[in-house]
């Protein structure tokens, strides 16, 4: 995984050639390639099955090229390679990969496949030390493209091996060097995350503030990621994103719409605006569960009647909401159709505001279609829907460090422009963030892109589809013997 250096990314490739241990020429050629390949710091893995060679694909995601032979096991059907070739895509649009052929079969590979290779090796043709190069030139330029904008600046920077004149005070992890408890603290946790651990005097990174250098253009690229305008990175988690997003949206007396299930973050924000809510009733069932705000209590009709009855507004029952609140998904787990919601609370509301801190990875499988707030729109539509804000806890169901949050922006009908939302946004961010939390924030994204995210989101489904048959089955087996056992709702 790493070198002698800990903070350096060791350089892998996957080799999936079926003579690649035998004794034949092209076995000796390949070793010989192979040790190329170690000369220039490469780890070389092998497979010699598909399923050797899907299962190291699925296990080692530091893999940064892949040498596929066109005939692995054999095949003259190609099955095999292709079976290779369609587990990694899946997981990963972007990997180098190089065909083991010759000219005359080039000729015949399907397109389909060529779109999915990069380069082909003339195992005969050229010398082991020009193919190696081709494929370390291959790797290195994988690996500039690999890492996202903060985190490839961050991981730059630590290579630097400057020390630090500034905060935080315990410069690089030397001050815990100077005591037992202290060192005890630096091995458990390790170098890495001391050297990060910087000042945002550090130019070369930017600035979470007025979100500038790799961090401003980390938050650019995970805005495409998801679907957004504008992403801004928190690292005071969803709860400060919350407080962030009403505090730039609505003030004292301005009305806003409140889904009942809402975190009490939503409600310190409410209190510390001045904001005047009117709370929508979600759905409950018998067994207690949380469901969504049902669609007739979301018209404009229904929404003037709250806002009547609502104790609060005595004076003011016909004030024009601004802005609206809405858990999704539910505490349990049940989300809403958004394009529903937007036509219909949109009627009432220029700014609706979904609270997604346990859901966002669903914009990565189509399972959830429409049903996240950073749905895909057409351009054209976006300036007469509704401004929409999405809050997300990277931290809680994306990879991130705790802490770790992103808002994101779709610019609708009556937008909140970045200078009045930063105002906002500085008076909840701290002037000493977290470069590691904001660093996290930007692999979640790059985790997410392209094929990571379906691929990771799949695994995960069939994860919980496989545990829900399992209690189902238990139960009625144990059901037959007249006994007791949970059951899935």
């Amino acid at each position: 995984m790493l070198t002698q250096s800990p903070r350096t990314l060791h350089m892998k490739v996957l080799l999936a050639h079926c003579v690649c241990k035998t004794d034949s020429a092209a076995g000796r050629v390949l070793r010989e390639l192979g040790e190329q390949l170690v000369q220039n710091d490469i780890e070389i893995l092998t497979a010699t099955t598909t399923f050797d060679a899907v299962a190291l694909i699925r296990s080692e995601p530091l893999i940064q090229a892949l040498l596929l032979d066109w005939e692995l096991e054999e095949d003259k059907e190609h099955r095999a390679a292709m079976r290779v070739l369609a587990a990694l895509r899946n997981r990963n649009r972007n990997l180098p990969v190089f065909l083991f052929t010759d000219r005359e079969n080039a000729a015949h590979i399907p397109l389909t496949v060529l779109r999915q290779a990069n380069d082909f090796i003339w195992l005969f043709e050229d010398t082991a030390d020009f193919i190696a190069g081709r494929i370390v030139a291959a790797v290195r330029a994988y690996r500039r493209q690999m890492l996202p904008p903060m985190f490839g600046a961050l991981a730059r920077f630590s290579q630097v091996h400057e020390y630090s004149w500034h905060t935080p005070g315990h410069t690089g992890g030397t001050a815990f060097m100077k005591s037992p408890s202290g060192r005890a603290f630096f091995d458990f946790f390790g170098e890495n995350i001391f050297r990060s651990d910087l000042s945002i005097s550090v130019g070369e990174l930017g600035s979470l503030l007025d979100h500038s250098g790799p961090i401003g253009k980390g938050e650019a690229y995970a805005a495409r990621v998801f679907g957004a305008d504008r992403t801004y990175y928190v690292t005071n988690g969803s709860s400060t994103s919350n407080r962030v997003i009403l505090m730039a949206s609505v003030t004292r007396n301005q009305a806003a719409l409140c889904d009942r299930n809402c975190h009490k973050s939503i409600e310190h924000a409410i209190t510390m605006s001045g904001a005047i809510p009117t709370y929508l009733l979600p759905s409950r069932n018998h067994y207690g569960l949380i469901g969504p705000i049902p669609p007739h209590r979301l018209t404009p009709e229904a929404v003037q009647r709250a806002m009547r009855d609502n104790p609060l507004n005595s004076s003011s029952g016909d004030a024009h909401p601004i802005h609206a609140i809405v858990t999704n998904s539910t505490y349990d787990g049940l989300c809403y159709n958004v394009k529903r919601v937007e036509k219909l609370l949109g009627q009432s509301v220029d700014r609706l505001h979904f609270d997604e801190a346990w859901y966002g990875y669903a914009r990565f499988n189509p399972m959830y279609h429409d049903r996240f707030a950073m749905h895909d729109i057409p351009d054209g539509e976006k300036s007469s829907g509704p401004t929409v804000f999405a809050t997300q806890s990277t931290h809680k169901l994306l990879a991130a460090f705790s802490q770790a949050s992103m808002i994101h922006v779709r610019d609708g009908r009556n937008p909140i422009d970045h200078a009045r939302f930063n105002e906002a946004f500085m008076m909840h961010a701290s002037t000493s963030p977290n470069y590691a939390i904001i660093a996290s924030n930007d692999v979640s994204a790059s985790m997410m892109e392209g094929a990571g995210g379906r691929a990771l989101t799949e695994e995960s489904i069939r994860e919980a589809v496989a545990f829900r048959c399992l209690i189902a089955r238990i139960n009625a087996e144990l059901a037959e013997q007249g006994q007791w056992f949970v059951n899935v709702w």
